[in-house]
């Protein structure tokens, strides 16, 4: 019965492998967030071309991408790409730890240098009304299948396309999007 469980999950990552969205735009003045530290976040007051958000946890098998977010955070100015880490505890339990927990695992392990958001929903009835919007303007195929999705949306509010946990944040096909739209 295990093996099915985590054959049916595979089959959901790979099925969103990479979505390219329909154009309609999110109201970025609309989405706001809890950071990590309990101040509010919003979207509006974002200066970035890009915005690459991406719902993480701290055990999970592709825990180690928090790497390679930093190394695209170290490669981009922050009027070029702002990256955003929403903790979650959505898939399989892998992120059970507090929001300072979080925080010292991101910053102590990966020396994260960008916004990491309060653990949250993002799937589900609870989830937060940017996955809301997401799901609303685009459809549940855009909804995250597992840890580590990926969302690469324009300044002005366009989802570019949205990526599965199996896309690497190095990986070609998505750094190669973000140059495309710098």
């Amino acid at each position: 019965m295990l093996r099915f469980k985590h054959l049916f999950y595979i089959f959901f990552i790979v099925l969103g492998f990479i979505s390219k969205a329909n154009g309609e735009k999110l109201n970025l003045n609309e989405i706001v967030f809890e950071d990590i530290n309990g101040d509010v976040f919003s979207l509006k007051d974002v200066n970035s071309k890009l915005i690459l958000i991406v719902n993480t946890a701290s055990f999970c098998g592709f825990t180690k991408q928090y790497a390679h977010l930093q190394s695209l955070n170290e490669k981009y100015d922050l009027d070029q790409l702002l990256i955003i880490a929403i903790p979650s505890n959505d898939f399989g339990n892998q992120e059970p730890g507090s929001n300072k927990e979080i925080k010292d695992f991101c910053e102590g392990t990966y020396g994260i240098g960008f916004p990491i958001m309060a653990k949250q929903s993002v799937v589900g009835k609870n989830k937060h009304h940017f996955y809301n919007l997401i799901e609303q303007k685009y459809g549940t195929k855009f909804l995250p299948k597992w840890n580590f999705h990926k969302y690469l949306i324009k300044n002005d509010g366009t989802l570019i396309k949205s990526y599965s946990s199996l896309v690497s944040p190095l990986s070609k096909k998505l750094v190669n999007e973000i140059n495309a739209n710098l």
